[in-house]
C-alpha cells in the first residue's frame, strides 16, 4: 500500500520514491518525510499521516466518486496491493480502505509503539517493503 499511497496517491506520504545511497545528500524519503511532518517536531503522528493521505486521496480521484479505479492508479492497479487492499473487491479503492490500510501500516511501523514514527522507523519499514 505504500506505493499506492505514496506513489499513486501522488507523490509526495507519503510519494515514497527509491530510497537512494547513503551520501551526504539528502534523499528523497527524507524530503518526503520533512513534507509530511506539518508541525516540524521531527517525528510524525497518525494525523499528519491521515491528512496527507486524504489530500492524495483527493487529488488523485480525478473523476470525484471517491473511489480509486484502475485507471487513476495507472500501472498500480496490477500491483498485488492493490486487490490485498480492495477489501470489498469492487476492483476500486475507498477513502475508507485505504485510511484502514494507513491505519494498519502506521501502527506496523511505530516500533517502539509510542504513537508517532521517526525517520529511522519509516525509513526502516520502507526498506523492509518497498
Amino acid at each position: 500500500m505504500k506505493r499506492i499511497l505514496f506513489g499513486t496517491v501522488t507523490s509526495a506520504l507519503l510519494a515514497i520514491a527509491p530510497l537512494t545511497s547513503a551520501t551526504a545528500e539528502t534523499s528523497d524519503l527524507e524530503i518526503i518525510f520533512s513534507e509530511v511532518d506539518q508541525d516540524g517536531n521531527e517525528v510524525l503522528d497518525l494525523g499528519e499521516v491521515l491528512v496527507i493521505t486524504i489530500e492524495q486521496f483527493n487529488q488523485t480521484d480525478g473523476d470525484n466518486d471517491n473511489l480509486l479505479g484502475k485507471l487513476e492508479v495507472g500501472d498500480l492497479a496490477s500491483d498485488p496491493e492493490y486487490s490485498d487492499n480492495d477489501s470489498n473487491k469492487d476492483g476500486a479503492l475507498s477513502i475508507e480502505e485505504v485510511i484502514e490500510e494507513k491505519i494498519t501500516d502506521f501502527k506496523a511501523s511505530d516500533t517502539d509503539g509510542n504513537g508517532s514514527l521517526t525517520f529511522e522507523e519509516v525509513k526502516k519499514s520502507y526498506e523492509s517493503n518497498p
